[in-house]
């Protein structure tokens, strides 16, 4: 063999098992991140879920976010299990067919982003929502408290004791 075609050799077996080593690499990083983002992705859903127990039943979502080939689709929320319930027109039955999906699942981790941009918003309004009902609820029950502690007083003033609450 001549001595170019050695070289040659050479250099190409060098570059293999760098781009191997490189390979490796990627790879372990790939399997760390994965897992950081399993991780994330469980206790973004858990956080969410606990929101919503309080606010909603469910939380819409955009059908003009959800993939185009999953065809015409009704309606889309999200459940209280964290699932998809996806909505299809079903014209001859004037009834609508539901599909669940998993947006846990690896496979939907572009959507699940998708979908985070498209409910905040939502999110956003119904918190303050409930928000803005508690503090109604705080000073309605505020003021007729009051009132009526007021009340108590002009009819035993000597008798009345603070209850412990």
């Amino acid at each position: 063999m001549s001595q170019q075609l050695q070289e040659k050799t050479k250099k190409g077996l060098e570059d293999s098992v760098n781009s191997l080593n490189d390979i490796r690499q990627e790879t372990g990083q790939i399997a760390e991140l994965t897992a950081e983002e399993n991780m994330l992705v469980a206790e973004f859903i858990l956080a969410l879920l606990k929101i919503m127990q309080s606010i909603t039943s469910t939380l819409p979502v955009s059908t003009s976010v959800l993939p185009k080939e999953w065809g015409k689709i009704s309606q889309a929320s999200i459940d209280l299990t964290g699932q998809l319930l996806v909505l299809y027109p079903d014209k001859k039955m004037k009834d609508k067919k539901m599909k669940t999906i998993n947006l846990t699942e690896q496979k939907h981790r572009e959507l699940l982003l998708e979908i985070t941009h498209d409910i905040m918003p939502t999110l956003k309004r119904l918190v303050t929502s409930y928000r803005e009902k508690i503090e109604a609820r705080v000073k309605f029950m505020s003021s007729v408290t009051k009132e009526l502690q007021r009340t108590a007083k002009a009819f035993s003033p000597d008798d009345i004791k603070q209850l412990p609450i």
